[in-house]
């Protein structure tokens, strides 16, 4: 996907592509009016192809896209204008024109609207209200004419060429995001997947090997959830594991992470918590998981969790982590359930 531009969200490659592609326009038209033998005309158009230089060294060197944006629009209308005004040769207007589209793509649709339009309205009021003081060249009713609606009909295809570019990214976005958010987010709960915890993990682990810092996790076990599902139907067991998502991620710190492991099981990475802090985390856990006031079908359902608790600074790795976590929460519910068990 094409880069942004941090300061406003537009293209800052199609920025370049503007400075670069109106900078080769510029000098070929001085070649041309070179050979018409309009030196003055060249020297404008030579002139407009150095600051044009200045811009994208502003913009590539200083990563300054701002101020780069700013002086091509400056220069761009600024020499339109002139052009239009002071230029000896109509074939001046051709290069006005080659000038909507950057402005478009450069500024986006929106702001682009506003600003061909103020240049359109300008340029009606020079070539037909201007008084003679400003001694505008001598152009023809026809090419006035042809001029005016080639700019509005330029205008219009670039507005609704970036405008339908603009959505189409736009949906881009909202469906990349939509795909990520069902990548890294269990859908029931609206909790981090497996998936998600998995990377969490590994990206602890990585750091725990740098700075020594302890980190634990829990694998809570919803009790019974089988009778729950078989009496009471699944909608109700959709029911208990939100609840029981919602109650494991409260009192948690910001930056301790719940994720739904698969079917009842939940996982708790507690990021600087040792076996011990980890235990207390996880005793409190299942007090509150057995306080929680849920009814179906007229019967108070009892709740209760099953969790293994393990620390990295006791195991080799994360496979090792996560199967000494198993191996408590194996160990709690063959004990009888409702209990936690350092793995």
């Amino acid at each position: 996907m094409t880069e942004l531009d941090s300061a406003d969200s537009l293209p800052s490659g199609f920025l370049s592509f503007s400075l670069v592609s109106q900078e080769i326009i510029a000098v070929l038209f001085a070649f041309y009016s070179y050979q018409q033998g309009d030196m003055s005309l060249a020297t404008f158009y030579l002139a407009v192809a150095g600051l044009l230089l200045i811009a994208l060294g502003i913009h590539s060197i200083f990563d300054q896209p701002r101020t780069a944006r700013l002086l091509l629009a400056l220069l761009l209308v600024a020499s339109f204008f002139y052009l239009l005004s002071g230029a000896s040769d109509s074939s001046a207007l051709l290069w006005c024109l080659t000038i909507i589209p950057v402005l478009v793509g450069t500024f986006g649709y929106r702001n682009s609207i506003l600003i061909l339009s103020g240049i359109f309205a300008s340029s009606l009021w020079l070539f037909y209200a201007a008084p003679e003081a400003l001694m505008l060249p001598n152009y023809s009713e026809a090419t006035v004419v042809r001029f005016l609606s080639s700019y509005a009909v330029l205008s219009v295809f670039a507005v609704a060429m970036d405008n339908a570019h603009s959505r189409s990214l736009n949906r881009y976005k909202d469906l990349s995001r939509r795909v990520d958010q069902i990548a890294h987010q269990d859908q029931l709960t609206q909790l981090p997947n497996r998936h998600d915890m998995e990377r969490r993990l590994e990206k602890k682990y990585q750091q725990y090997r740098l700075v020594n810092q302890p980190f634990s996790i829990l694998l809570a076990d919803l009790d019974n959830f089988k009778f729950i599902n078989d009496r009471y139907g699944h909608d109700v067991g959709d029911d208990v594991l939100h609840a029981i998502g919602a109650l494991l991620s409260e009192p948690l710190r910001g930056e301790d992470v719940v994720a739904r492991w698969g079917g009842n099981e939940f996982m708790v990475l507690l990021p600087t918590a040792n076996a011990e802090a980890a235990v207390n985390v996880a005793e409190r856990l299942r007090t509150q998981a057995g306080k929680l006031a849920m009814e179906a079908q007229g019967d108070k359902l009892r709740v209760s969790l099953s969790v293994g608790v393990a620390s990295i600074d006791k195991c080799t790795g994360i496979d090792d982590l996560i199967s000494t976590a198993e191996n408590g929460l194996y160990q709690a519910k063959h004990m009888g359930r409702d209990m936690v068990i350092v793995g």
